[in-house]
């Protein structure tokens, strides 16, 4: 199953459950994919259902964004993170620390803020 759709100038990855070390590997490919295009997006993660990344998860996110830094670069806008739990949102702010991001990028609590930075971005992209 999918875990990653594009609206718009929006790719929203929203895991529906805690994902396991091969689902990870299949979101990173279906993000590869998103980065091999030529029309820019923002990348929103939806993480409220998705519970907290092992170490092995953390490991393999903070690699794809090394392994990814100047395709990210080229055409993501920004990478904003919705999270409710303030352990995952340690968690999240550790691999932004340990593998930051090279464009624009926020934590969120709620969807809505989150797509309306998004649109911002979007709007304001040249």
């Amino acid at each position: 199953m999918s875990h990653v759709q594009r609206k718009g100038g929006v790719v929203w990855a929203a895991p529906q459950w805690r994902l396991s070390d091969p689902e990870i590997d299949e979101l990173l490919a279906e993000l590869e994919g998103h980065l091999a295009g030529a029309t820019p997006y923002v990348l929103l993660f939806d993480l409220t259902r998705a519970g907290t990344p092992n170490a092995l998860q953390r490991r393999k996110l903070a690699m794809h964004m090394r392994k990814n830094t100047s395709r990210i670069r080229r055409t993501v806008r920004g990478v904003g993170v919705i999270v409710q739990s303030s352990v995952a949102r340690g968690i999240i702010t550790a691999i932004f620390w340990i593998a930051p991001p090279p464009v624009p990028h926020r934590l969120f609590t709620a969807r809505a803020e989150a797509t309306e930075w998004a649109d911002s971005l979007i709007q304001s992209a040249p």
